[in-house]
């Protein structure tokens, strides 16, 4: 089966990156020079180049109900603005098609202005 191994995300400044995704959505920091290397899953990571972005790229990430929710608080605690799709940044949360289906999405931006999503297929 192909599988994501990693991906390279250009950021203007990783240490800024790195707290900024483990704040938001609790990924795990490894550094692997010359990158600093965030860990999704047991098999895939991001390998983040600084170098400022030539393009924003999107990024969708699958959460279990109680994680996305927690991502929703984090997000609004943090005063970051998100929302209901990839251009609208209502507050909201809306259901939207995903590699499983239907789920529940949430968008923001991060530092650099790459649009990340947030989803669940898990119900409420």
């Amino acid at each position: 089966m192909l599988q994501m191994d990693h991906l390279i995300l250009r950021v203007a400044d990783p240490a800024a990156s790195v707290r900024f995704y483990r704040q938001i959505l609790a990924l795990e920091h490894e550094r692997a020079p010359p990158f600093e290397v965030l860990r999704i899953n047991d098999d895939c990571v991001i390998d983040l180049l600084a170098e400022a972005p030539k393009d924003t790229m999107h990024l969708a990430f699958s959460l279990g109900r109680q994680a996305f929710d927690t991502v929703r608080e984090r997000l609004q605690a943090s005063g970051v603005a998100f929302g209901s799709s990839a251009f609208v940044r209502d507050g909201r949360v809306a259901r939207q098609y995903g590699a499983r289906g239907w789920g529940d999405a949430l968008y923001f931006h991060d530092l650099d202005h790459h649009n990340i999503e947030a989803r669940t297929y898990d119900k409420s």
